[in-house]
């Protein structure tokens, strides 16, 4: 198989129109892995999650991967690997640390990460919002305030206008359902809140956040005469009734959830004009049972999927299911993330590969789907989970920082140079 050109994987191609079959689409189907900031550099103290560390006496994420010092050596080991792209996110809170304030030197910093990447011929994905806040932007009010949206859009002129060169793909919000809910329905997460119309009121806000930060990028990249893809990172359960108890209720229950939470953003984006791909994040299967004149997750724990280490239910059938069900939008699709954290190394590759069927299955049956990043290129902080869940390509030994490869990241490896499953 040929190796692609810089040209053929750095600047866009991956956007035209693609075969059926990805392994004849060797020069144009990205494969890589995600990273986010929070989560691997390290040394953040400026945002809303340090100091939910410290309120709820969670476990800090502290140094994390030091990724903000080892990004060099991090992405010459995902070159190593086969890979040709990776999504990485820009820290707010570290380029804004005051309302008032934007350091041309983080700028810098990010802007040397991307040459980085294009270095080691890796395409750069960037994010701009992954869960983090500044502290400021969350005692003003954070997303409960639409007038705090103009905030968010200063940090995004910012950083598009430093990285503009360089970079042609952007996803916005990572996530934006599971910021709502962790953060203003379940309480999980900053500012742990459990209110529905919060709730209502932050996806509102951060979906008008979107819309306007996307009509800026395009005008950034216009006035340069350049092409840009702007998305965001949907996460995509395949949900599904509980089987055990009022099973008829519960398929009710479970349409419901699915188009609120898999769906509703979508729609709107794209009703709006406002994605030119989508970004798909795609982990489990959650059960639903009815409750109220909703639903919620199941309280039965022994369903009949395997589990990973979260207790998360694997299923790639579920997979294809989200897969075929984004076919009517008739975008292109790119999986932003997929992956699993386990205690037995044979499962890695079990998930890998299982996933990576459904997608060619998914392909084969005229989904439009243009590349595969595996979550996460390292282990790292996840969340109020702390650093025991391990989904890292490579593993991370957060005492020394020594990064060691996992034996399933090789045969991701083999598959990345060769586009082919098995």
């Amino acid at each position: 198989m040929d190796k692609p050109s810089d040209k053929d994987i750095l600047q866009g191609d991956f956007f035209s129109p693609g075969q059926k079959d990805f392994s004849l689409r060797r020069k144009s189907f990205l494969w890589g892995a995600a990273i986010s900031s929070y989560q691997c550099e390290g040394g953040n103290f400026n945002c809303d999650w340090h100091l939910w560390e410290k309120e709820k006496n969670l476990a800090p994420a502290g140094s994390a991967c030091d990724h903000y010092n080892l990004f060099k050596k991090d992405f010459a080991l995902a070159a190593h690997l086969g890979l040709n792209s990776l999504r990485f996110s820009a820290e707010w809170s570290r380029i804004m640390p005051h309302r008032d304030t934007v350091l041309g030197e983080e700028l810098a910093h990010y802007k040397e990460v991307v040459r980085s990447l294009l270095s080691f011929n890796l395409k750069p994905i960037v994010t701009l919002h992954h869960f983090t806040n500044p502290i400021w932007f969350a005692q003003k009010g954070g997303w409960l305030d639409d007038r705090n949206i103009d905030d968010f859009i200063k940090y995004l002129k910012a950083t598009v206008e430093a990285l503009k060169d360089e970079v042609d793909t952007w996803v916005i919000f990572n996530e934006p359902m599971v910021y709502v809910y962790n953060g203003f329905i379940h309480g999980s997460w900053p500012p742990g809140m459990k209110s529905l119309r919060a709730a209502r009121r932050v996806l509102d806000n951060i979906t008008q956040a979107h819309i306007i930060g996307y009509a800026q990028i395009k005008d950034i990249y216009k006035k340069i005469g350049k092409t840009v893809n702007v998305s965001l990172a949907q996460n995509l359960h395949y949900f599904y009734p509980c089987p055990e108890f009022s099973f008829g209720t519960n398929t009710l229950a479970a349409i419901l959830v699915n188009k609120v939470f898999n769906f509703s953003t979508l729609d709107y984006l794209v009703k709006r004009k406002a994605l030119d791909f989508i970004g798909v994040n795609y982990y489990s299967k959650t059960y639903i049972e009815r409750k109220g004149f909703s639903g919620a997750q199941c309280s039965h724990a022994n369903h009949k999927e395997r589990k990973n280490s979260l207790g998360w239910y694997i299923c790639p059938g579920g997979f294809y299911t989200v897969l075929m069900a984004l076919k009517k939008y008739n975008l292109p699709l790119v999986i932003l993330e997929n992956g699993t954290a386990e205690n037995t190394e044979a499962l890695y590759g079990e998930y890998l590969v299982s996933h990576l069927k459904q997608m060619e299955r998914a392909i084969a049956a005229g989904v439009d789907i243009r590349g595969y990043l595996w979550w996460s290129l390292l282990d790292n902080f996840e969340w109020d989970k702390g650093y025991k869940p391990c989904f890292g390509l490579i593993e991370v030994d957060y005492k020394t920082q020594e990064r060691k490869i996992r034996p399933f990241a090789q045969e991701y490896a083999k598959i990345c140079r060769g586009s082919k499953i098995g």
